[in-house]
């Protein structure tokens, strides 16, 4: 008995040495000798367990449990808890990171020796029998689930699966080319998504459902819509409602609500989207998100009529932001690709951040919209409404000068592009023929600080004025900079403009203020003369010769205005 015990003993010695080596270092690297050695045992015990390395191989394989996707793919065909297609992109998201999920390294090697060995051939058909009957299943469930047009043969798409996985587990590590993990799950996605039914059958629900708000970024084509909706149909998705807004020339922004079965995640939702769009952002929805759409924004904006320090909260929502904060206008981050700054008032800003994808001009366009209606309706917070000047040029006509908001975007770059090369120059010291989006929002009001607009009744902007920290770090020294359409250069603009951003400058407690000219710019030289401030040149080791630095303390002396406000 003892005997027996030791020789079973031996066994299991030998084949998980063997299995180690051939994980480590491939069957062609492995022999008898080595298994040998490595589980202290005699080559002729070995030859007893297997008078081939290929034996070994054969008694090795035969005894590994299936990896972790293998497994999982079992389990979703054993119980079908889940639903396939999010299944199926894990397994997928899975693989690709690492490839021996899917299949052990010990097995491909059975699998390329297979043809070469009937016994070894046997016990790996064993094993693909049992890949090929859970994928089976879960193409079965796909199918039932109206994944599956009716002519696609099931046995192709089995057999389409589990080429895949073997094929990435065997090519990934010798591929010349490595690909983004985002690039490959859209790749799979898409792969689904065309196997899907034009009219998918039977997908009625009646199991718990949860609501989810989708903000997706797709070319702009009513293909491109549909795609969209037919792969939330096949995931028996309810779409509560929806809008599109054109974002780009080949771009449109969808907005949806939607009513999903409990059992796919947010994760799966965003999946499956990427195989039809460019980027999306899913955030758990609301019990509010059943109601009809325009009932929501109305009863949002009495709501915000009666309490409005929750603006700031509602923009949040609104943009799907990840969190929101209402900051000093001097302090805090500046717009970016994940900031968001929204003018509140003279003195605070609304700062949101997403971290998900980057905002788009429509969401800012939307919160500073939202943040309007408060200031128009509300029984608004101390500061946050009115702030404006209507003043009169010099020839008796009346301009309009407020804070700048995210919508004025496209106006201040037409204005740009009709400012001489000349009056750019002297504003930005180098010669600027195209506007990028980050900086168009930093100029139409998304930086610290504030910035002015100079706008006609007829709703021109022909100025603009910033103030802003001159450094990033500054509380205490303001930058001041503007700059006036050539043609209304000469009225008085500038002049008021100046003393607007100065009280400005006075109003957000910075106690110097900072300008730079060009050497050469006599009219802004005798602007920040005439403002009855005394400046003084300030050397600055950084700044070109042609450059000035000019500094001032406010309250130094009595502001003086050219213009005449009424």
């Amino acid at each position: 008995m003892a005997d027996r015990r030791d020789v079973e003993q031996r066994r299991e010695r030998i084949l998980a040495a063997a299995a180690e080596l051939l994980e480590t270092r491939g069957i062609a690297n492995v022999s008898r000798r080595s298994v040998a050695e490595a589980a202290e045992v005699t080559i002729r015990s070995v030859s007893s367990v297997g008078s081939h390395r290929v034996d070994l191989l054969r008694e090795v394989v035969s005894g590994l449990p299936f990896p972790p996707t293998s497994q999982r793919i079992q389990q979703q065909a054993a119980d079908a808890a889940d639903n396939p297609m999010s299944t199926i992109l894990t397994v997928a998201r899975d693989a690709f990171g690492a490839p021996a999920s899917v299949w052990d390294v010990r097995e491909l090697q059975a699998v390329v020796l297979a043809p070469f060995d009937d016994a070894l051939a046997e016990t790996v058909r064993e094993r693909i029998m049992l890949r090929w009957e859970a994928a089976a299943a879960v193409v079965g469930q796909l199918r039932s689930a109206g994944a599956v047009d009716a002519d696609i043969d099931d046995d192709a798409a089995t057999l389409h699966l589990l080429a895949v996985g073997a094929g990435l587990a065997l090519l990934e590590p010798l591929v010349p080319h490595s690909t983004e993990a985002a690039a490959w799950l859209s790749l799979v996605s898409r792969h689904l998504e065309s196997l899907a039914a034009v009219d998918p059958p039977g997908l009625a629900y009646d199991g718990p459902r949860i609501p989810w708000r989708v903000r997706v970024l797709a070319s702009a084509s009513p293909g491109a819509t549909a795609r969209v909706l037919r792969v939330l149909a096949l995931m028996r998705a309810d779409v509560r409602s929806m809008l599109s807004h054109t974002h780009a020339q080949d771009q449109q922004l969808l907005d949806l609500v939607l009513d999903v079965p409990a059992n796919i995640t947010g994760s799966a939702i965003e999946s499956a989207l990427a195989s039809v769009s460019r980027r999306s952002i899913v955030m758990r929805g609301s019990g509010d998100d059943a109601q009809d759409l325009f009932t929501q924004v109305l009863d949002g904006a009495t709501d915000l009529v009666a309490n409005p320090d929750s603006a700031p909260a509602a923009a949040a929502a609104l943009a799907l932001a990840d969190s929101w904060r209402v900051l000093p206008a001097s302090s805090g981050p500046d717009s970016s690709a994940e900031v968001m700054r929204l003018q509140w008032t003279p003195d605070l800003h609304v700062v949101l951040t997403r971290k998900a994808a980057p905002f788009v001009d429509v969401e800012r366009q939307r919160a500073s919209a939202l943040l309007r209606l408060v200031d128009a309706l509300a029984n608004k917070p101390e500061g946050t409404g009115g702030f404006g000047w209507r003043i009169t040029l010099k020839d008796g006509i009346p301009i309009d000068i407020r804070l700048a908001r995210p919508a004025d975007a496209d106006a201040v770059a037409a204005m740009h592009e009709r400012c001489s090369d000349d009056a750019r120059y002297q504003r930005y010291f180098a010669p600027v023929s195209a506007w990028r989006e980050d900086q168009l929002r930093r100029l139409a009001g998304g930086h610290r600080g504030a910035t002015l607009v100079a706008q006609t009744l007829d709703g021109e902007i022909v100025g603009l004025g910033n103030v802003f920290p001159e450094r990033p770090d500054s509380t205490e020294s303001a930058e001041l900079a503007l700059i006036v359409e050539d043609s209304w250069q000469g009225w008085g603009l500038g002049a008021s403009l100046m003393q607007r951003l100065i009280e400005l400058a006075e109003r957000m407690e910075f106690e110097n203020l900072v300008a730079l000219v060009l050497a050469t710019n006599v009219k802004m030289m005798a602007l920040l003369e005439n403002t009855g401030i005394d400046w003084r040149r300030d050397a600055d080791p950084e700044l070109p010769a042609t450059v000035v630095r000019l500094v001032a303390q406010l309250g130094s002396a009595q502001i003086r205005d050219n213009a005449q406000v009424s």
